[in-house]
């Protein structure tokens, strides 16, 4: 069909990665987690809760949640050191963290929260990316989502 007019539509881009320091002082390394695209900050606020959901349940599941095991096969212990996934399932569980983060969304500025471990840093983000422009015909009909990698397998990157 041609004649139609363009649309300009904002594209939402939201982000899971981990980093961790390297062995020199001024550096991290990261490994992006997943990604998700979309044209609705509330679609992306969303998507990120949930992800921090679903990071907080690999990185350590809570023991009463858990439904995959055998009964009693997990038990809370206390943490040695920082312990992210409660904080990950509190900012997943907070309506007012999620509005608080639709408040900066609708400010055009970027939000980005970290959560510190044991080794790593977690790190959930949303931006503003370009303006897709197009004929309507040809935006994408769903939004698109990729999860590279799990933290059970990670991605290794060959030295040079």
């Amino acid at each position: 069909m041609t004649g139609l007019t363009a649309v300009t539509l904002p594209a939402y881009v939201a982000e899971v990665y981990a980093e961790w320091p390297t062995e020199t002082a001024y550096a991290t390394a990261a490994t992006r987690l997943a990604i998700f695209e979309c044209i609705s900050a509330e679609f992306a606020v969303r998507w990120l809760r949930g992800e921090a959901r679903r990071l907080a349940d690999r990185i350590d599941p809570a023991p009463k949640q858990v439904s995959w095991g055998p009964p009693r096969a997990f038990r809370p212990v206390t943490p040695s050191g920082p312990d992210c996934a409660p904080a990950l399932r509190s900012w997943a569980d907070s309506e007012p963290a999620a509005t608080d983060v639709l408040e900066v969304l609708g400010t055009r500025h970027p939000f980005r929260a970290a959560f510190p471990d044991t080794g790593a840093t977690y790190v959930l983000s949303i931006w503003l990316s370009t303006a897709r422009t197009g004929d309507i015909w040809d935006l994408p009909a769903a939004p698109a989502a990729q999860r590279v990698g799990t933290l059970t397998a990670p991605l290794y990157a060959d030295a040079p």
